[in-house]
């Protein structure tokens, strides 16, 4: 089965609001078991509108479109789908009923402009939105289904996932389809290709496709079988993972959802062990991976950003002799960071980073990109350096991750 989507919006055209829709239906629906063909953006005009909901339907068994359902004048999704699909605007007594709930709860009053948002084509069957004021639609044209939803991300994901789910698994018959993801880090991608031949011949052999996709926290490795038994494609994968394993498992830190920083997290919570951070170049970006989880008091101490050399002296306790003549970028320096993290917060674990983000403050001898990373226990400890690039902002996350995948490294031997 075929899927299209189509988000509508002059903002997405020009640039002003980024795109995260398509992203995201893409990923709900290869999920279902579609082949989603095409993805396309257009402006708010009638026209266009009207142009791509011919031209996907011809070409698709489902297409999704979001935006251009609100109350102002620019949004022309509605009476062009009408017009297209014949009927006329009628009331829809129950999305009217939403609409007053959330205006009453809000303490606003009710205008006209709202209330024609619950004026929908004849020739739809309406979705509810609990979540905004805008109701969705489906409409049919032949054998191919074309669903509106609001533009807003959250009003459609959850306007997707209580209404539009299961109206698809109650009008297609999809194939299964089981994917993992494998979570990779401490390998560059053409490294990790290179090992990686033969097995990829091994997917190929039994149909499994392998997808990389690379990023500052890492590499993941995408497995996906599709088939008419579910159970088997699950056997299928579960024997290709055992593989993987056998070839890059020390690089292996997680599977599908997990990240880095959960990971760590869960790692320090078996340990009954808590965590503390010093930053210099990552500005607290390690500690806002760590903090974004819920529970991290639990394992999260503190942190300290000391991106100055008084910082450094004053609250951790770096000689100002180390700073003078090794620099703050130094293997050094990063030792004191480390002692005096342990020795302020006295947690179990500290991490220490210092280096130049770019795009300023290289010298002859340390260019933009080096970083010294440190990790430590009370009895072990880790301290390498690290060349990244020149980008300040990947400099940043490259940094924050490969501090979290060392401290991982450090955990499993303690």
């Amino acid at each position: 089965m075929r899927a299209s989507i189509l988000t509508i919006g002059d903002e997405l055209l020009i640039g002003q609001v980024i795109d995260t829709n398509s992203a995201w239906l893409a990923d709900s629906l290869t999920e279902l078991g579609f082949e989603v063909t095409k993805i396309l953006t257009i402006s708010d005009s009638s026209q266009a509108i009207a142009e791509a909901v011919n031209e996907l339907m011809g070409q698709s068994d489902l297409v999704i479109s979001t935006g251009g359902l609100g109350p102002t004048s620019d949004d022309r999704t509605k009476p062009t789908l009408c017009e297209l699909f014949g009927g006329q605007l009628m009331l829809h007594a129950p999305s009217l009923s939403l609409i007053e709930q959330i205006f009453h709860k809000r303490g606003l009053p009710l205008t006209e402009t709202n209330k024609n948002q619950a004026l929908i084509p004849s020739s739809c069957t309406p979705i509810l939105n609990y979540h905004g004021t805008a109701p969705g639609m489906i409409f049919r044209k032949g054998n191919c289904f074309l669903i509106s939803l609001p533009g807003v991300p959250f009003e459609m994901k959850n306007m997707f996932t209580e209404g539009v789910r299961p109206f698809i698994e109650q009008n297609f018959t999809l194939p299964a389809i089981v994917r993992v993801t494998v979570n990779t880090f401490g390998i560059p991608e053409s490294f990790l290709s290179d090992k990686l031949k033969d097995f990829e011949k091994y997917l190929a052999d039994r149909s499994i496709a392998l997808a990389y996709l690379p990023s500052p926290s890492g590499i993941r490795l995408r497995l996906t079988a599709t088939g008419d038994n579910k159970g088997r494609l699950s056997n299928l994968l579960d024997m290709a993972v055992n593989e993987l394993k056998g070839l890059i498992g020390e690089n292996i830190f997680g599977f599908n959802d997990e990240t880095l920083h959960s990971v760590v997290s869960k790692r320090l919570r078996g340990k009954n062990a808590t965590l503390a951070v010093a930053e210099s170049c990552t500005g607290g970006y390690i500690s806002h991976l760590i903090t974004q989880l819920p529970g991290s008091s639990d394992i999260y101490k503190g942190g300290i950003v000391a991106y100055s050399n008084e910082i450094k002296q004053n609250v951790l306790g770096v000689s100002h002799d180390l700073l003078i003549s090794h620099g703050a970028v130094s293997q050094p320096v990063v030792e004191a960071m480390l002692d005096g993290t342990l020795r302020v917060f006295q947690s179990e674990y500290a991490i220490a980073v210092s280096g130049i983000a770019g795009p300023t403050g290289a010298t002859a001898g340390k260019p933009v990109g080096t970083t010294w990373i440190g990790v430590a226990s009370r009895e072990t400890r880790r301290v390498e350096l690290y060349t990244f690039g020149n980008l300040r902002e990947v400099n940043i996350q490259r940094a924050a991750y490969t501090a979290l995948y060392q401290l991982l490294k450090l955990m499993e031997k303690d």
